[in-house]
């Protein structure tokens, strides 16, 4: 699957199968969330895998019962060491840069479980004084998202986006006049190419 295909069907998955994902997967989504940018290449991401039963019924609670989360098989709760970018960039750093760097990794994450035939749900509403507390984080450490992961057990379908309400050209208002639906419609056509050569390829080898 390439990196298009995986935008297309990337889709926030909240039902998953009783079925396990195995470490050389979760260690897959941590690679890929380690190659995103950070702020000075400071790297202070943290990510805490979480397969214990205990341990997920609280996270669950913290999260106000978003029932995904009890019933994903693994959570990845990604954190931000904050006083490394304190230290370097002060309050900017801390309030800002920490965000941006943890949601460039996550980002890079849900796209690699996608092209694993996984489904993730962002899950950003929680009491962080719970999930420190649940998965033992010091002070410096602050949780900014809980992602869970596991084998879709539904099928969300996608939703037609007038574009042009989000980009402008120089300035904000200004609306950016192109074509991008037909950009969008030519990405999905390429998609489908592509996963037509693959579907050749194979039975050409068999």
């Amino acid at each position: 699957m390439n990196v298009f295909e995986a935008i297309a069907k990337r889709r926030s998955i909240r039902k998953y199968k009783k079925k396990d994902v195995d470490d050389n997967q979760i260690g897959v989504l941590l690679w890929a969330a380690c190659q995103a940018p950070s702020a000075g290449n400071l790297r202070e991401w943290r990510y805490i895998v979480v397969r214990d039963k205990k341990t997920k019924e609280i996270l669950y609670k913290a999260s106000f019962e978003q029932e995904q989360v009890k019933e994903a098989p693994v959570l990845i709760v990604v954190c931000a060491d904050v006083e490394i970018q304190a230290m370097r960039y002060g309050t900017r750093g801390e309030l800002v840069y920490s965000l941006e760097d943890c949601a460039a990794a996550i980002e890079n994450m849900l796209l690699a479980a996608t092209a694993l035939g996984l489904g993730t749900c962002w899950v950003g509403a929680f009491d962080e004084e719970m999930v420190r507390l649940a998965v033992n984080l010091p002070n410096n450490i602050r949780p900014i998202a809980i992602i869970t992961v596991g084998y879709p057990d539904e099928k969300v379908e996608s939703r037609e986006n007038d574009y042009s309400r989000f980009c402008f050209l120089e300035k904000y208002g200004n609306r950016y006049e192109f074509e991008i639906k037909t950009i969008d419609r030519i990405l999905r056509e390429k998609i489908e190419e592509f996963k037509e050569k693959q579907n050749l390829k194979l039975k050409q080898n068999k």
